[in-house]
């Protein structure tokens, strides 16, 4: 069997022929999945193609490699009403949702198949006192506000593992907030799992606090008191809501 792919980005398509099934999930549909950066042949040049930036993929199968079934140039055979009998995406997405192994990446494959919840999962350092006060005078309420459940691992009244609770609210969750204020390693670990999951993560930290190489380059709202705190989470969700509803 033979294993092909249209891809569609901007106002053009790229196209994809003659892969083995386990080529085309590992070179093409995970990096759909993950939003990453490929490398791909355009005539004679190499370009590099964001996949944040399709919109559509779609996989096809045939018996035999296209060069054997048409003698039409193949991307005119593929972009023909004739080829969308060999659609196959549908099969080949569920045989990847549901053999997962227990890998790394394909844990984060496996949580991007879940089912988004209205909600904001909190990442922060526990029992601080600025910190707590900061989450149930300002996070929460701002949260709330704007129609959204507020998640917070403490908070859960759940007997599961915490480390499984924090994956499992991360994935389902619309967006993360994470406040890195007190450098907790932990933090930088989850606000980094939700970029690889590619959710939208609101940064926060105190004023005048470190914030990390690894995620200096990113957006902060900085924050000083928790009225500063409050009026700035607003203007974020604000546009955060209206960006996504628009």
């Amino acid at each position: 069997m033979k294993y092909h792919a249209i891809i569609n980005y901007l106002d053009t398509k790229h196209y994809w022929w003659n892969y083995s099934k386990e080529n085309l999930i590992d070179k093409i549909l995970i990096p759909f999945i993950n939003g990453q950066v490929i490398p791909i042949k355009s005539g004679e040049k190499k370009k590099i193609l964001n996949m944040k930036n399709t919109t559509l993929l779609s996989i096809y199968r045939t018996e035999e490699s296209l060069n054997k079934i048409s003698y039409c140039p193949i991307k005119k055979f593929m972009s023909s009403e004739e080829f969308g009998k060999y659609d196959c995406t549908e099969e080949v997405l569920n045989e990847v949702k549901n053999n997962i192994s227990e890998s790394h990446t394909r844990s984060i494959i496996e949580q991007k198949f879940s089912e988004v919840k209205n909600q904001v999962f909190v990442i922060m350092k526990f029992n601080d006192d600025e910190l707590d006060s900061a989450y149930e005078g300002v996070i929460e309420p701002v949260i709330k506000d704007f129609g959204l459940d507020c998640i917070r691992v403490d908070k859960l009244q759940d007997s599961g593992k915490i480390n499984d609770q924090i994956i499992e609210n991360i994935a389902t969750s619309k967006y993360i907030l994470a406040d890195l204020t007190g450098e907790r390693p932990n933090c930088y670990y989850e606000a980094g799992y939700a970029q690889a999951l590619g959710k939208e993560v609101i940064l926060t930290i105190k004023q005048n606090e470190k914030i990390h190489f690894d995620l200096s380059g990113n957006r902060f709202i900085q924050w000083a008191t928790e009225a500063d705190f409050r009026n700035k989470l607003r203007e974020r969700f604000k546009f955060i809501t209206e960006k996504n509803e628009g």
